[in-house]
C-alpha cells in the first residue's frame, strides 16, 4: 500500500469516525427535545387529556394482609384507571396532599401521600393504585364500589405531614394516626380501636413534633418557665425575708442584753 492511500484511509476513517459522533450528539438533542411533557393531572384533567376513574382499592371479598380494623385507611389504598385522549406520551403528576374527595359524603376523603409521575402513551388505559391515607377518621372507609374525584390540595399542615411521609416512606399506621390527630383532633382513646398503644405512640407524637403540629396527642400542659425576670423577683424575696430575720434576730438580742443589764443595775450591793 502506497504511503498516499494510507493517508487517504486514515482521512476516510477520520471522517467516519466524526459523523458517527456528530450523529450520536444530534440523536441525544432530539431525545431531550422530545422528553415528554409532565402534566399535573387536574391541569390535564380540564385540558381534556385523558379520562379516568379513581376509587377505593379495597375489595371486601378479597383476602388483603393489612386491614385496619374496618378496611383500607392507609399504603396502596386507592386506584385510578387512565385512559389517554392524545396522540403523544405524557407524564401526570400527583402531589402529596392533593385530595381524593368521596362522591359520597359518607365516605372518607383521602390524601395522597406519595408525589407519583404516572405515563400515558397514545391510546393507552391502565390501571395503578396509589399511596392515600385517611383524613376523616368518622367517615366510612374507601372500597372498590366507592367513587371518587381528584380534588386541590388539602391545608398546609396536612400537605407537611404528607411531604413528612413521602420523605421518609411512612405509608403506616404510625402516620395515619398523626394525620388523624391534626385533621380530627383524634386522641389516644380514639387510636387505640385502630391498633395505637404506647409505643406506636411515641413515634406518631413523634413526626408531630418534628413539623411543630400542636395536637390532643403532643400538648402538653402550659407549665412557667424559668426566667431572668421570675429569678430576679424570688432572688428579692429571698433577701427581704433574709434580712427581715436577720433584723429581727438583731432587735431581739439586743433587747436581751439591754434587759440584763438593767437587771443588774437593779441588783443591790
Amino acid at each position: 500500500m502506497t504511503r498516499k492511500n494510507m493517508q487517504n484511509k486514515k482521512l476516510v476513517t477520520l471522517l467516519t469516525a466524526v459523523m458517527v459522533l456528530t450523529t450520536l450528539l444530534s440523536f441525544g438533542k432530539d431525545q431531550d427535545y422530545r422528553k415528554p411533557a409532565v402534566w399535573p393531572i387536574t391541569e390535564a384533567i380540564d385540558k381534556g387529556l385523558l379520562e379516568l376513574e379513581v376509587s377505593g382499592a379495597y375489595v371486601p371479598d378479597i383476602y388483603h394482609e393489612l386491614v385496619d380494623k374496618d378496611g383500607l385507611h392507609f399504603g396502596k389504598c386507592m386506584a385510578i384507571a387512565l385512559k389517554s385522549s392524545v396522540d403523544s406520551l405524557i407524564l401526570l403528576r400527583i402531589d402529596c396532599g392533593t385530595k381524593l374527595v368521596p362522591f359520597d359524603e359518607t365516605f372518607q376523603t383521602m390524601i395522597v401521600t406519595k408525589t407519583v409521575e404516572l405515563p400515558l402513551y397514545p391510546g393507552q388505559s391502565y390501571s395503578t393504585r396509589l399511596y392515600a391515607m385517611c383524613g376523616q377518621i368518622h367517615d366510612a372507609p374507601p372500597y372498590i364500589e366507592s367513587m371518587y374525584r381528584i380534588g386541590e390540595l388539602a391545608d398546609s399542615n396536612t400537605v407537611k405531614l404528607a411531604q413528612y411521609f413521602d420523605r421518609y416512606y411512612i405509608q403506616n399506621m404510625i402516620g395515619q394516626h398523626a394525620l388523624w390527630a391534626y385533621t380530627d383532633e383524634a386522641d389516644l382513646k380514639d387510636l387505640e380501636k385502630y391498633g395505637a398503644d404506647s409505643l406506636t405512640m411515641g413515634l406518631t407524637t413523634k413526626i408531630l413534633n418534628d413539623l411543630s403540629i400542636q395536637t390532643t396527642l403532643n400538648t402538653e400542659e402550659p407549665t412557667e418557665e424559668v426566667s431572668p425576670k421570675n429569678t430576679i423577683e424570688v432572688n428579692k424575696i429571698l433577701i427581704y425575708c433574709t434580712g427581715s430575720f436577720v433584723l429581727l434576730l438583731l432587735t431581739f438580742t439586743l433587747y436581751v442584753l439591754l434587759k440584763r443589764g438593767r437587771g443588774d443595775k437593779a441588783k443591790p450591793l
